[in-house]
């Protein structure tokens, strides 16, 4: 049989020629040419990775040539189980990531968070929203699916201030979840994706079923992008226009218990979205709490970024993790250098010099408070803000980090 020659990973059509290819090949082998594959992103890279791995447990052999270096990074064809020290130690982004527990779906989605923090200026409330919708999407896996772990990426398109997630398993599909639930009923798998989005709809029913409702509702009001796919169904949301359909051509990976989900959704780091709003009731900041300290200051402690107090670049993620906490609304930040016997001159300057120049020493003064530098620390740290400051005012304090 010649090779599969993998075009693209973009979304439904390159998953569902994956799989048809999959189960002609069943018995036998799948041979892939990742030679010329382009177009990555996670709503296909994801659900094909999954698709790859159901039918590898089934006895499948899957090989690959030509595989090239964006195929490569993405670990398309063995997703790294995101144990800590894998987090730790990988790239985060363009990176297929399988969970095989709620501890490792709480550890990718923090970590998520944390690279969105440090790499991208994000409007009041997107990481808070991103935050509360990976958990409860990654959770899906293990309330609903039956299967045993879940499968996530997140790109960061910096250019286009954009991120995209995908969440993918191979397990029951949202329609044989609700059938077996017997709470609701739907006919196919479309109407079973549309019970799932509605407020308070569940096929858990001791669950509050906010999960994919309140995913769209904050992509609504973000006026970002979200579809779900399961089973022969499929949900379309964007710019306020709801679509989709149920369609006996769409392949399953089987005719039993592995109709499979994938929740794939697009936001604009650019445009402010309210998680309050979206749930109809007030939520608790948790990523404001991670660093709220006994007497209600948000405290960071600048040790922790040992990296940063090095190289330029990662002081620039720093600085782009302090203006996100106060783009959530802190109303002030707590630096704490304690134990930090030494910063590098590009430090100070790539974090506290331009923070000062960007918002006007007075809003810099209100909005941070530098706590247990030592007189080295000071001094370098002094000549950083009064070098940056002496290059000129910018006249509009607060332009890149607003309360």
């Amino acid at each position: 049989m010649p090779p599969y020659i993998v075009r693209s990973m973009s979304g439904a059509a390159d998953t569902s020629a994956l799989i048809s290819a999959a189960q002609r090949a069943k018995g036998g082998g799948l041979s892939l040419d990742l030679s010329g594959t382009h177009a990555i992103y996670p709503n296909g890279a994801v659900p094909m990775a999954t698709a790859l791995e159901y039918f590898r447990q089934e006895g499948l052999r899957v090989a690959a040539s030509g595989l090239n270096e964006n195929v490569r990074r993405t670990n398309f064809l063995n997703p790294l189980p995101a144990t800590r020290r894998n987090l730790d130690a990988n790239p985060l982004s363009n990176v297929v990531w399988k969970y095989s527990s709620e501890t490792q779906a709480n550890d990718l989605c923090n970590a998520f968070i944390r690279m969105l923090e440090e790499n991208a200026l994000c409007e009041d409330g997107v990481i808070e929203s991103l935050n509360w919708c990976l958990f409860e999407v990654l959770d899906n896996v293990f309330q609903h699916s039956h299967a045993d772990c879940g499968y996530a990426m997140m790109q960061i398109h910096r250019k286009n201030r954009l991120c995209t997630v995908a969440v993918s398993d191979y397990g029951i599909g949202i329609h044989k979840s609700f059938i077996e639930s017997q709470v609701y009923s739907a006919k196919n798998a479309y109407e079973a994706i549309m019970l799932a989005v509605q407020e308070k709809v569940t096929s858990k029913a001791k669950n509050m079923g906010n999960g994919l409702y309140g995913l769209m509702r904050v992509v609504g009001l973000n006026r970002g992008s979200l579809q779900i796919r399961s089973g022969r169904g499929w949900l379309e949301f964007q710019d306020g226009s709801l679509k989709g359909d149920c369609s006996y051509s769409v392949p399953l990976l089987d005719l039993n218990d592995h109709h499979g989900t994938t929740v794939d959704w697009q936001l604009d780091l650019s445009r402010p979205v309210s998680l309050v709003e979206a749930l109809n009731f007030p939520e608790p900041n948790l990523l404001l709490e991670r660093i709220e300290d006994e007497a209600g200051e948000h405290r960071i402690s600048v040790a922790e970024f040992e990296e940063g107090l090095g190289t330029r670049r990662s002081a620039e993620q720093v600085r782009t993790k302090l203006v996100n906490y106060l783009n959530l609304g802190a109303p002030r930040l707590i630096l704490d250098f304690s134990g930090v016997n030494v910063v590098s001159s590009s430090f100070a300057d790539e974090v506290l010099g331009k923070l000062a120049l960007e918002m006007g020493i007075v809003a810099f003064i209100n909005r941070f408070n530098l706590e247990g530098m030592t007189p080295t620390v000071t001094a370098i740290v002094n000549r950083a803000i009064s070098q940056r400051i002496a290059e000129g005012d910018l006249g509009t304090p607060g332009s890149s980090a607003r309360r």
